[in-house]
């Protein structure tokens, strides 16, 4: 009886993915498996394997939902501008918040081949995802619906590189802000808006 009363409860699914985006942080997505992921979500393999049915499985959901909290983070801290500037600060933050993530700085590091083709094949379930983000928060307010799509694609396009090179630096505010400059002046020429603007500017 008394070990029942001191059995331990399983993680919920939300330290499971805490766990993953940490191993991912940790070891990369080469080296990331069931057993390190168990280990920091304080579990064991049968009960993550129970759950999901394999580690890239676990991982595809994990990641999936740490974009959609980043993205959902960005559009709680930015400032109220007139549009189309606060649109392009919308990005320009998502951005930061992304390429200044741990797991996204590992593989950067570890996996390079993999940024190449997230940045140049965008077609997977995580960017299809920014893409319904840019249309409802970014080009889906500021086009005519006739444009939309190319617009969205243009932003996307030139907002990966951004998202997924983390910067040399990541404690310089000078470097921070360069990228941050570059990055604004590209979205504003994709919205059709010429920079720079005394909004942006505030």
């Amino acid at each position: 009886m008394s070990g029942y009363l001191n059995a331990k409860a399983p993680p919920g699914v939300g330290a499971v993915y805490r766990a993953a985006l940490d191993a991912l942080a940790q070891y990369g997505p080469r080296r990331t498996g069931m057993t390190q992921i168990a280990r920091l979500a304080d579990t064991n393999r049968p009960y993550l394997y129970r759950n999901w049915a394999s580690c890239q499985r676990l991982l595809q959901e994990a990641t999936r939902h740490e974009l959609r909290r980043v993205l959902d983070v960005a559009c709680e801290i930015v400032d109220p501008l007139p549009s189309p500037c606060a649109e392009v600060r919308l990005v320009v933050c998502a951005a930061r918040l992304l390429r200044e993530h741990p797991a996204v700085g590992t593989m950067a590091r570890t996996d390079p081949a993999l940024v190449h083709t997230a940045i140049l094949r965008p077609d997977s379930a995580w960017h299809t995802l920014a893409w319904s983000w840019l249309c409802d928060h970014v080009s889906g307010q500021v086009v005519a619906a006739a444009d939309r799509d190319t617009v969205t694609l243009a932003v996307l396009t030139t907002a990966l590189p951004y998202a997924l090179t983390p910067p040399a630096n990541p404690s310089d505010p000078a470097e921070r802000t360069a990228i941050d400059a570059r990055l604004s002046t590209a979205v504003h020429l994709c919205l059709g808006v010429s920079p720079p603007c005394t909004d942006c500017e505030r």
